[in-house]
């Protein structure tokens, strides 16, 4: 399996086609493609593609085809192989980098929360978190935290109730505190 050349400033094998960030990678004789486009209202994927790609000179068409005509067409383990969570999740980092939207640092999540100030704090971090990469930001905050995710899923929960964060984004109530926040520390 090898990557497909990238452009400089992406992780290996994304590029950009048009206005998509797109992911290749060669699988034996298989090329798959997933597409994210950059105006959509997701990060991850909308399209993919798997064609048999095998090549230009004739050794490589004949090993190309022997390999698709042995698994009869696109083999299912090929399905198993590909990494959607890493490509959802390097997706997801390489837009926000684009669209500027995630801070390289840490929120400090305080350790209990106790204000609404602190569930923004939480859900801020981890729209960070996502945003950056990370592939599963409840447990990566909860370990980081020294909870369980359970306790972490039912911050969430509250700060959601609280009216900071709608279940996708933070709210305009969230975004508010963490900018009065963010003034009082630069004030110091």
């Amino acid at each position: 399996m090898t990557s497909q050349t990238n452009e400089p400033g992406l992780p290996p094998g994304w590029h950009h086609e048009g206005d998509s960030l797109v992911w290749a990678r060669s699988y034996g004789p298989w090329l798959v493609k997933a597409r994210c486009p950059s105006g959509a209202p997701f990060t991850g994927p909308s399209e993919l593609t798997i064609h048999l790609a095998v090549g230009s000179s004739v050794e490589e068409v004949e090993e190309g085809m022997a390999a698709a005509l042995e698994t009869d067409g696109i083999p299912a383990s090929l399905l198993r192989q590909l990494p959607f969570a890493e490509i959802k999740a390097q997706a997801r980092a390489v837009l926000a980098q684009a669209q500027d939207q995630a801070p390289a640092e840490p929120w400090p999540v305080p350790a209990r929360c106790r204000t609404d100030l602190d569930y923004a704090l939480l859900v801020a971090e981890l729209v960070r978190m996502r945003a950056t990469g990370t592939t599963a930001p409840q447990q990566g905050l909860a370990d980081r935290l020294g909870i369980g995710k359970a306790t972490l899923s039912e911050r969430v929960k509250r700060a959601k109730a609280l009216g900071l964060w709608d279940g996708k984004q933070l709210t305009n109530k969230a975004s508010e505190l963490l900018a009065e926040w963010k003034n009082e520390r630069e004030e110091r």
